[in-house]
């Protein structure tokens, strides 16, 4: 059984407050981040640049059932995430083991979802 990292320990601190930032612009509501055309990248915690960049290049194909504010807000969050070096996006130690997120802890500062 694998335990995932981020779960355990939380995103980095400039991760989440892109996410932060978009969520207050949806008045909390999380289904467009989650839920859309970017949710391999919030809901499913992949932070990698070609994550972003998929997400980005296929926003119309997923992005149709989202109004335009909600359209407008995801995308801002993927331009922000894609502006953000992968190296402080993705901060899960290389070396995980994916069943002991205990013995890896955080290098910088983390904000639980």
């Amino acid at each position: 059984m694998s335990i995932c990292w981020y779960c355990h320990w939380g995103w980095a601190k400039p991760v989440m407050d892109i996410y932060d930032e978009a969520l207050a612009k949806l008045d909390g509501n999380y289904s467009p981040l989650n839920f859309g055309p970017a949710h391999i990248v919030w809901e499913d915690e992949n932070f990698e640049t070609h994550h972003v960049q998929f997400c980005i290049d296929h926003f119309d194909e997923y992005g149709y059932n989202l109004t335009d504010h909600e359209r407008s807000v995801v995308m801002e969050s993927l331009e922000k995430m894609a502006k953000l070096p992968e190296e402080q996006r993705c901060i899960e130690p290389p070396d995980y083991d994916g069943v002991h997120p205990e013995d890896y802890p955080p290098t910088v500062e983390v904000v639980r979802r």
